[in-house]
């Protein structure tokens, strides 16, 4: 093997592939943290996208929610006005057949006739 340099022996020939040898490892190390550079670049970069994407979903659901919960609360609302609407009609109703039975009651008192259907099974 003729690499330009004459073969020596005893120290000389050590110093050298010492030196080889250190020169060879620190290539390997600095290749070595090259590459781990570019892998935690490569890492970050990622890892960046996959945040981007969680917060982009996030901000979706985010905004599914609020409707949703807009509708339910309509719906809600929608629900509280329908039973005020059927009590108020209970209520009429009710003031109605009071009103009814006060009435009826006041022609049996003219007239003075007994109810032939008595309501109350007390009498």
């Amino acid at each position: 093997m003729e690499s330009g340099i004459p073969i020596q022996r005893g120290e000389e020939q050590s110093k050298i592939i010492k030196a080889w040898k250190e020169l060879k490892i620190t290539k390997v190390n600095n290749k070595t943290q090259k590459r781990l550079l570019d892998i935690s670049g490569w890492e970050k970069k990622e890892t960046t996208k996959i945040e981007s994407e969680l917060a982009r979903i996030q901000r979706k659901m985010d905004i599914k929610k609020m409707e949703k919960s807009e509708k339910l609360r309509s719906k809600k609302a929608a629900v509280h006005a329908k039973a005020q609407e059927k009590k108020a009609h209970v209520q009429t109703r009710r003031a109605r057949e009071i009103l009814d039975a006060e009435e009826e009651a006041a022609r049996f008192q003219a007239s003075g006739q007994i109810p032939k259907k008595p309501s109350l099974s007390c009498f």
